[in-house]
């Protein structure tokens, strides 16, 4: 750490250059030396005279002062008078000790308010939590489960007694890096001999650099002029306050937080220095950022395109913003700087791990944002990035040849909670690209023969760093790991990676069902015409062994479900992992069925199995209506089993509209509409959810007329109403499901109806 010079003067006028009565050096006072103020050298000075009045005026009674001020100077040589031009020399010398004396005073503060390594953060105005408009989703029942006692603790991060230099006076010392000062000579000198004085005022809401400044309505919210940011801050980051605030609303409530950082270690090492090595790094921090703002009213939204020519079925959104000259959202600012990160980081080969969990926030973001394309690149990057870091793959199930290269680049892991962090990253990268690619036909980045890796732990396991070893636990391979739940390794989001298992095994055999017939693999196989269940007994793809085994897989995995997990609503509490393991399974059957059915065909059993599907998606859907919960944080996976479920609907509400059947037509618009009104509702929060409404309204449009459209409500139903009406679609439920077993017993082992 640099030393402050033992013979360096005081405070020096700011005028420096342009005055003739500049101290020279080792003139002022012993004492305004030693405590770094302003002296003019007089005998006693000024300064010592004020301080021993103030002294005098202000003792207690009884205090021994001195009758005269303690003022003493160096014995100088020769006249006191200042030289009318100093040498360039002497100049030098006055400006290295000034540059010294503000590094010292710099290192002081981060000294004293630091307090080694522990980084107090600014003070905020007010309490967040004390601002309804804060957190948007609010605080109450809707909180998941992992905010204890539905309260967020925010006063780890507030500060009573934080002052800063005024943002529009003050010097931006980061920019001058330690042991450079002669370097920095002459970008230094205009400030010194600036005539502004710094002006110490309190810190308040929020904190912003003034490298900040030109940018701030783009780069960050922090538009208060009272910032002083910690020294080495990162670029482009919002304040502490402001980004803790974003960090605490992303654990909050974020689906996959607690699953893809262990919270209690990431917020300890939130309140390290910004320089200490365990610091969070960069893009990590700028994708929660931009993922946290989504759950937050202190960042206004990104707003929607307003072009004309905006299409929800554009894969490119983005280049609407760029027709429009909108200047970029706080997300959005965070999500490039979060990009920039990443790439340098990838570039230099640090931190791969930490840019492995920032690019699932970024899938994340650009999926929430209903932006497909970027979504589609982020998610196959993600997987990407995993594959060489070897988190798809587990000792002893790796490669038998010998490589230059080891399995994983990453160092191993010191910890049980470090190895279940990549474990855990890499499930959610594979949930999130295969519920993703639900919704298209575009191939998998991943095959699921290359994924040979345990299953997460629990989340009190993994929470506690309590070691499993593998024998005790289920590997992705097992042959009935789909079937089989143990109670000591089953919780809702295993429950949920083994739904997203499923659902992948549905799109290959979407995708691979024709070459794999081509190549004559009996699995896939039809029977010879007239032996099949299709119309007039011609052979379709239900009747192939794959397709049979299949669909019975899906049957039996819900069912497998262990009875305390079988239903995501307990006691008004919503379990979203639970709820989308729930869901799955229903969509992976409408994806498996939904092209064979023919929809009012008496004797399809397809017709009936997407039927069911769709009514236990909106079952469950009523349940979690009737409670408190806000649907907007259930993840944007629920938001694809709606939107599928309400097309299989409008199908039959068509068919009903053809056979003028009143009864039906009234049942299933009914069903439409809620599941309408409920996408609506969410997509006031997020951007993904305003597409699926769009697209629904514009399938019921061509399918059924606009006669069909009703007008939305303008508030939610009281809840009672929503029990009600899954009362009654239960019993919808329980009638189409005797009707698939009637039909199921007509139809006999090889498909032949009897």
């Amino acid at each position: 750490m640099p030393k402050v010079a033992s013979s360096s003067a005081g405070h020096t006028n700011p005028a420096g250059f342009q005055s003739a009565h500049v101290l020279r050096r080792n003139q002022a006072c012993h004492q305004c030396r030693r405590r770094k103020l302003k002296c003019d050298a007089k005998r006693p000075c000024s300064t010592c005279v004020r301080s021993h009045s103030y002294a005098v005026a202000h003792a207690p009674a009884g205090a021994e002062l001195p009758p005269h001020p303690e003022c003493t100077f160096d014995e100088v040589a020769g006249s006191t008078t200042p030289e009318p031009f100093d040498h360039p020399k002497s100049r030098f010398e006055r400006l290295e000790s000034r540059i010294n004396e503000l590094e010292a005073l710099l290192n002081e503060k981060d000294t004293t308010t630091g307090k080694g390594d522990q980084f107090q953060q600014p003070a905020i105005a007010h309490p967040v939590q004390d601002d309804p408009n804060l957190f948007p989703f609010g605080l109450g029942a809707g909180m998941p489960a992992n905010a204890a006692n539905g309260v967020l603790n925010f006063d780890a991060f507030q500060s009573e007694s934080m002052v800063s230099v005024e943002a529009g006076n003050g010097v931006d010392l980061t920019q001058y890096s330690l042991g450079t000062a002669l370097d920095n000579l002459a970008g230094v000198a205009s400030l010194v001999g600036s005539p502004t004085t710094a002006h110490i005022s309190p810190l308040t809401n929020s904190p912003s650099t003034s490298n900040q400044a030109a940018s701030s309505s783009s780069t960050s919210p922090d538009t208060n002029k009272y910032g002083l940011l910690p020294h080495a801050w990162p670029k482009n980051l919002p304040g502490p306050d402001l980004l803790r605030h974003l960090v605490e609303a992303f654990f909050a409530f974020h689906t996959y937080a607690n699953q893809l950082f262990h919270e209690p270690s990431f917020m300890a090492s939130l309140s390290l220095p910004p320089s200490h090595p365990a610091f969070p790094c960069a893009p990590i921090l700028h994708a929660i950022c931009a993922v946290g703002s989504t759950y937050t009213a202190v960042v206004a939204p990104t707003p929607p395109p307003s072009s004309i020519d905006f299409s929800v079925y554009d894969a490119f959104p983005s280049k609407f913003r760029a027709y429009e000259h909108r200047p970029d959202s706080f997300s959005e600012m965070q999500v490039k700087f979060a990009k920039e990160t990443l790439e340098q980081s990838m570039f230099t080969g640090r931190h791969l791990f930490e840019c492995t969990q920032a690019q699932i926030l970024l899938t994340w973001w650009y999926w929430c944002n209903a932006k497909w394309s970027e979504a589609f690149v982020a998610c196959s990057l993600a997987l990407r990035y995993a594959v060489p870091c070897g988190v798809n793959v587990c000792p002893p199930f790796n490669s038998i040849a010998e490589h230059l290269r080891p399995a994983s680049i990453l160092p191993p892991a010191r910890t049980v909670i470090e190895d279940e962090l990549r474990r855990n990253a890499f499930w959610l990268t594979y949930a999130m690209e295969r519920t993703h690619g639900s919704g298209n036909g575009w191939a998998i980045f991943l095959d699921d023969e290359d994924v040979s890796q345990l299953l997460p732990l629990r989340q009190d396991q993994f929470e506690s760093g309590i070691l499993v070893p593998p024998s005790d636990r289920q590997w992705s391979h097992d042959h009935d790991v789909l079937l089989t739940h143990p109670e000591g390794q089953t919780d809702p989001f295993i429950l949920f990676i083994k739904a997203t298992m499923i659902l992948s095994r549905v799109k290959n055999f979407n995708l691979r069902f024709r070459s794999r017939m081509h190549k004559g693999d009996p699995m896939y196989q039809l029977p010879p015409d007239g032996a099949g269940t299709g119309p007039g007994g011609s052979a379709n793809i239900r009747d192939s062994a794959a397709f049979r085994e299949l669909d019975q897989l899906i049957g039996s995995f819900w069912q497998s479900f262990p009875p305390h997990f079988r239903h995501p609503v307990d006691n008004g509490i919503v379990d979203p992992h639970l709820y989308m393991a729930c869901t799955a399974p229903h969509l992976a059957h409408i994806l498996l069925h939904e092209s064979h059915a023919v929809v009012g065909s008496a004797t399809c059993i397809s017709s009936c199995v997407i039927l069911n599907a769709s009514r236990a998606v909106l079952n469950m859907l009523y349940n979690i209506s009737s409670t408190s919960y806000n649907l907007s944080l259930l993840g944007l996976f629920p938001m694809i089993c709606w939107f599928m479920a309400a097309r299989v609907l409008v199908r039959f509400l068509r068919t009903a509209i053809a056979s003028k059947s009143e009864e039906q037509i009234s049942t299933l618009q009914a069903e439409v509409d809620f599941f309408r009104m409920i996408i609506a509702r969410v997509g006031e929060h997020i951007p993904l959810a305003q597409r699926y409404d769009k697209m629904l309204y514009d399938f019921i449009l061509q399918n059924c007329g606009d006669e069909y459209l009703s007008p939305l409500p303008a508030t939610l139903p009281p809840r009672r109403e929503f029990a009600a009406a899954a009362a009654v679609d239960a019993e919808l439920f329980d009638t189409s499901q005797m009707i698939l077993n009637s039909l199921l017993t007509r139809v006999g082992p090889s498909g032949m109806t009897p």
